[in-house]
């Protein structure tokens, strides 16, 4: 058994294994029951490492080329040939029994006459007989059903994909259904969007109009794959106000920031690069950075964001590409980071050359003082390390699908480069309607508006948390967005609490979801703006009583 691995392709190593494997089977050159070396063994004949051997008699075994046999080791399996269903009812009545022969001057043959349906002849009439189509089909066997074979499915998802894990998106999807309190009662903590009453459809309802009567985009179609120039401007000019000194040429106008998440994940991650998060971030992140298999570190966190003190450790150990952060008002624990780490933040970074993803989707959502305000980290450098994205779905309506990136220009190129395999653009509409928010103030208007209804139910979660709350449960109380993350009582899952709390009509997202590892069960994430406020105060209440009802189970 001749293999040939190449050490400077990019394919990786199983795969060209696996690759030579297959085509010695494929062409016979393994036969059926040979007996293949055990892992060990092989890895130590070709220079690698047992995992990559591991890997490629997985491949192997999932396309059921080969298997294992406890014991005696691993062995080709015989080639399994493919039925084919019969394609029409001539083909089945043929693998059956035959049937009559047809001539233009001829009827059917006499053993086929006897128990057809076909007319006979009147005695004495030389007339030829006339056979139709109709009269054969009724003479066939009905087909029987078809052998449905179906795609295998395992073999032909693409590495990329493959290399998503499911595990949180069904947690979550689980978390947001409602239990026998009925669809009528659910109180959603889990859902990670606003409440459909908060989004200003009579202000949507005029811009619109507006932006669709003006004749500024006359002529102008399709938007170039940035975004609009003016849109651009304008978006540059609200990044000032918020302390990040850019102009149009650093912003590129995104289908959502979750796109712009993916764009730098293509731009940037090789396979086994490493990526430093904090340990609980936002899910959809963690599943772009596995998606390209990079290697992805938690960072410890404490009640006020990422622990920097411990940054350069990580730094000077793991070399990351990239620090992915959520500085403000952060998805899941609603912590942010304070002045001094955002400072320690950048310099890190600097020093190491790593650069920081900066999600801030939440950011004007402040419920204190406009001057107590925290700076975004792109706002505390001008070198080009930070790169900064924001979005319109959490102060106006995730159906915009409108976010935007502020990066060095040289990566707005070639994000926009990549961006032309993708989408082409944000939607012209969405972009038009983004434009008329943005003049005049009239974003700021709402975003004000909106802020204080927030702030009021924030208010209203902490204090019914202050009432009910069973001992040892405690929590982060947010400066500003949508979250609060409860640690929960010794001995209290997560998971097992959602259960309780579904069957009563409440839900909340546990904190599996959000961990590096998947591992966490002390903690569980409220949306509070998502309810009203009476259903906040009532669903706390629920989440507190089946907590307690589990801490006292647990005592006796």
């Amino acid at each position: 058994m001749q293999i040939r691995l190449d050490r400077h392709s990019p394919m990786p190593m199983y795969r060209q294994l696996a690759g030579e494997l297959r085509e010695q089977i494929v062409s016979g050159a393994l036969a059926e029951g040979y007996r293949l070396p055990p892992e060990r063994e092989l890895a130590t004949r070709l220079g690698v490492n047992r995992a990559t051997v591991l890997q490629a008699y997985q491949q192997l075994k999932d396309e059921r080329l080969i298997a294992s046999k406890v014991g005696k080791g691993t062995f080709v399996l015989p080639a399994v040939p493919v039925p084919v269903p019969a394609s029409s009812a001539f083909a089945a009545a043929r693998s059956s029994r035959p049937y009559a022969t047809l001539s233009s001057t001829s009827s059917v043959t006499a053993s086929a006459a006897s128990s057809s349906p076909v007319p006979s002849a009147a005695p004495g009439d030389s007339r030829p007989q006339i056979v139709t189509i109709r009269d054969v089909r009724a003479q066939l066997p009905v087909d029987p059903e078809p052998t449905v074979i179906r795609p295998p499915w395992s073999v032909l998802f693409s590495d990329y994909s493959n290399r998503f894990t499911y595990h949180d998106i069904a947690e979550a999807e689980r978390a947001q259904r409602g239990g026998s309190g009925g669809a009528g009662t659910i109180v959603d903590f889990a859902t990670g969007s606003p409440n459909p009453a908060d989004i200003p459809d009579d202000l949507l309802r005029a811009v619109s109009l507006e932006a669709f009567a003006s004749h500024d985009f006359d002529g102008q179609p399709e938007s170039p794959i940035e975004g609009f120039d003016e849109l651009r401007d304008l978006l540059a000019d609200h990044m000032r106000t918020r302390g990040v000194h850019c102009n149009a040429r650093n912003v590129m106008v995104l289908s959502g920031s979750e796109q712009g998440i993916d764009l730098i994940v293509r731009a940037f991650v090789n396979p086994g690069d490493r990526v430093l998060v904090e340990q609980s971030t936002f899910f959809p992140a963690l599943q772009a950075f596995r998606s390209a298999d990079a290697r992805i570190v938690g960072m410890p966190m404490d009640e006020h964001g990422m622990r920097t003190d411990l940054l350069d450790g990580y730094c000077a150990r793991f070399h990351p590409k990239l620090i992915y952060t959520v500085p403000t008002f952060q998805n899941p624990t609603g912590t942010t980071l304070p002045t001094t780490r955002r400072r320690e933040l950048v310099d890190v970074a600097r020093r190491y050359q790593c650069l920081i993803i900066e999600d801030d989707a939440y950011g004007e959502l402040w419920y204190g003082s406009p001057d107590d305000r925290p700076v975004p980290l792109a706002g505390m450098e001008n070198a080009g390390y930070v790169m900064y994205l924001s979005t319109f779905s959490k102060t106006v309506t995730s159906g915009l699908r409108t976010g935007w990136v502020v990066a060095d220009p040289h990566v707005i190129a070639r994000l926009a480069a990549l961006r032309r395999m993708v989408d082409q653009h944000t939607s012209t509409s969405s972009q038009r309607i983004c434009l008329e928010l943005l003049r005049e103030g009239r974003i700021a208007a709402h975003v004000r508006d909106l802020t204080a209804a927030y702030r009021v139910r924030r208010d209203t979660a902490v204090h019914t948390l202050e009432r009910h709350a069973p001992r040892g449960m405690r929590w982060i109380v947010p400066e500003g967005g949508y979250y609060v993350w409860v640690t929960l009582p010794d001995g209290v899952r997560a998971l097992d609490l959602l259960a309780d709390c579904r069957s009563r009509g409440v839900t909340f997202m546990p904190g599996g979801v959000f961990d590096v590892d998947e591992t966490d069960d002390t903690h569980i994430r409220l949306n509070f703006v998502r309810p009203d406020g009476t259903d906040i105060e009532r669903g706390v209440h629920v989440i507190c009583e089946e907590a307690d009802n589990r801490v006292r189970n647990r005592g006796r």
